[in-house]
């Protein structure tokens, strides 16, 4: 379009000439989620987090009572840690959902807990290893690791809301398991793992866009919606305009 053809436009006209071109629809569909849409899924994520942390804690302590039959040091080294961090991260989403800490801050909130969140994982992942030595059974050993797998996927699907938060999660349990299974020779094993990795993470990724999309269209980005008002009201005032001149006339 020809800078000539613009001369004499109004404003109106050059927004929605603006608008219809193809290069603002790009720029619309790279759009990222607005602001509300963002904090409604922290808010998801403050709010599943509780289920997937009693799980987990659930599981742990499962896990510490089945281990501590036969390797006692190891389960109770465990268990120490496992504890330490579910505590910090209970901690900060308690402090979240009651308003006492970082409640006007949710973004840096959420980048806290993610981080929590990779340490605890990566505790709920080494469980195969640490609670199950090489000269474990390999009954018990393949048990171990089926749990923490199917926990650490269980627990990040509850934090789906955010990716980062997740993966946090499910990446470690899924890496630790492979490592395990490695260790312990078992290709049957080995090729559960893999298998309920991908099935895993397609899930999360599938709850994600889920969730986000879902996100979007309650709370979509105003600047359009702002827009049309803008081009309303200045409509009405044109009308107001006229018809005020008209009567003077």
């Amino acid at each position: 379009m020809t800078g000539t053809s613009l001369q004499g436009k109004t404003v109106l006209e050059l927004q929605e000439l603006a608008q219809q071109t193809p290069v603002h629809d790009r720029r619309r569909a790279k759009q990222r989620l607005s602001r509300a849409a963002r904090l409604h899924l922290i808010d998801i994520v403050s709010r599943w987090s509780g289920p997937a942390i009693a799980l987990i804690a659930g599981v742990s302590i499962y896990l510490a009572v089945i281990a501590g039959r036969s390797y006692p040091a190891r389960a109770a080294t465990w268990a120490l840690m496992m504890l330490a961090a579910l505590y910090v991260c209970r901690r900060l989403r308690s402090e979240f959902r009651t308003g006492s800490m970082l409640s006007s801050k949710p973004f840096r909130w959420r980048a806290s807990y993610t981080s929590c969140l990779s340490v605890l994982g990566v505790i709920l992942a080494s469980a195969p290893i640490l609670l199950a030595p090489v000269a474990a059974p390999p009954a018990f050993g393949a048990q171990i690791i089926a749990l923490a797998l199917i926990v650490s996927f269980s627990a990040a699907l509850l934090h789906s809301a955010h990716f980062l938060s997740a993966a946090a999660l499910a990446l470690p349990g899924a890496l630790f398991a492979v490592l395990a299974a490695v260790r312990g020779g078992d290709t049957g094993l080995l090729v559960a793992c893999v298998a309920t990795t991908i099935l895993g993470v397609s899930g999360l990724y599938l709850a994600n866009r889920y969730l986000e999309r879902n996100a979007a269209r309650r709370y979509p980005r105003t600047t359009f919606l702002r827009r049309e008002l803008d081009r309303q009201i200045a409509t009405e005032l044109g009308h107001t305009d006229r018809d005020a001149s008209a009567a003077q006339a």
